[in-house]
């Protein structure tokens, strides 16, 4: 049998249930699914989830599947990497078949799961089990409580830290094209406050700018583009005010690359720079798009060095 989340249920069936999981305390032959407490209705397995939906008294995300997969339910369209999503499904699983409830228990009002700021929903075919979690213990755990139960648990720190991912965490960031000595053919780095630009061609000698062959530094700039890619999602189909805020209206630099690409026709890529953070990245936009991203100023630091 599958291992199942709780699925609650309400009324008269939750009494009866929970009468029926005293009993089977007392009882050492009940049949096992019926001394599980965690089981209250037809037992359903926790990856056939159709939504979930955590708050961890920061953030608040929300999440459906329907035949394409898994959405975030806020925007539809945000790239969502589903991993993430079944990964805390497949945690769930397994924390819920090693769940035992508290011996003697606990009074929530003590354990501060009368006042719980934490929470996750789950939803299976057409039944839907609310989790909440209530003070950490010096051990790492978290008290928990499920909706429609009596009986406080105690589970891991591991499972709960699951719940503190913000949903740009789980962004798919987009793959830039393979930029290598082989296929670049420009490099233009210009400077937006001061005015400054600097241009590399590439001829059959190698990297010149302005006629003149470049001795130093290439390599590092070609390592640094092989290599390129973007460190986070920070803002998915952002307002008109993020620009300005990021400081992409007067951007520190715009870095465009000429390459061939793969069917052997000539493309660009740009790269608009904002502001340089505190923690060391810059706010950055891909081509046209407006989603901002985080690039880490070491990895265009060469090509900035340029100007």
């Amino acid at each position: 049998m599958k291992r199942s989340l709780a699925l609650a249920v309400c009324g008269f069936s939750l009494v009866l249930a929970l009468v029926g999981c005293g009993k089977a305390k007392e009882d050492p032959d009940a049949d096992a699914a019926d001394a599980n407490v965690l089981t209250n209705g037809e037992q359903l397995p926790i990856t056939e989830a159709g939504a979930l939906e955590y708050d961890n008294s920061s953030v608040t995300c929300r999440f459906r599947k329907d035949e394409e997969g898994w959405k975030w339910v806020d925007n539809e369209t945000f790239p969502l990497d589903a991993a993430y999503v079944e990964e805390i499904l497949t945690a769930l699983d397994t924390m819920s078949a090693e769940l035992t409830p508290l011996d003697p228990t606990v009074d929530p009002a003590e354990c501060g799961l009368d006042e719980s700021n934490r929470y996750m929903t789950v939803t299976v075919g057409e039944e839907v089990t609310t989790l909440r979690f209530g003070d950490q213990k010096d051990d790492g755990t978290w008290y928990m409580s499920i909706d429609g139960q009596e009986g406080v648990y105690l589970v891991e720190d591991a499972f709960v830290t699951l719940m503190d991912r913000s949903i740009y965490d789980m962004a798919v960031l987009p793959t830039l094209p393979e930029l290598t000595d082989e296929n670049l053919t420009v490099i233009t780095v210009h400077q937006t406050e001061s005015g400054k630009s600097v241009r590399l061609t590439k001829n059959d000698e190698g990297w010149v700018s302005g006629g003149k062959a470049l001795p130093d530094g290439i390599e590092a700039i070609e390592t640094a583009l092989a290599e390129l890619s973007f460190d986070k999602c920070f803002d998915y189909d952002p307002s008109p005010d993020a620009a300005p805020l990021c400081g992409l209206d007067a951007p520190t630099a715009v870095i465009t690359l000429a390459y061939v690409n793969t069917v052997g026709t000539e493309a660009t890529v740009t790269l608009t720079l904002g502001t340089l953070r505190e923690d060391g990245t810059y706010y950055a936009t891909l081509n046209d798009e407006t989603t901002v991203y985080l690039l880490a100023q070491e990895k265009v630091a060469s090509l900035l060095a340029l100007l």
